[in-house]
């Protein structure tokens, strides 16, 4: 997640769908800043199409299905 608000919209939108959710801070890139990671329990590709539908921007996943 690029930014704390947009990992809390997301966070939000997936709890009330029922997906259990965590943010915690993300270890910058070299020469970027620091984002956000979403650990979401469930579905990864079913949480990412929810995001995608209300344009929250989110960079890539890994982990699980």
């Amino acid at each position: 997640m690029p930014s704390y608000t947009f990992a809390l919209k997301a966070q939000k939108l997936l709890r009330a769908r029922g997906y259990p959710t965590e943010i915690r801070r993300s270890d910058p890139a070299p020469g970027k800043s620091c984002g956000y990671s979403l650990y979401i329990a469930g579905s990864c590709r079913a949480a990412a199409e929810v995001l995608r539908q209300y344009s929250v921007p989110f960079s890539g996943m890994s982990g699980g299905e």
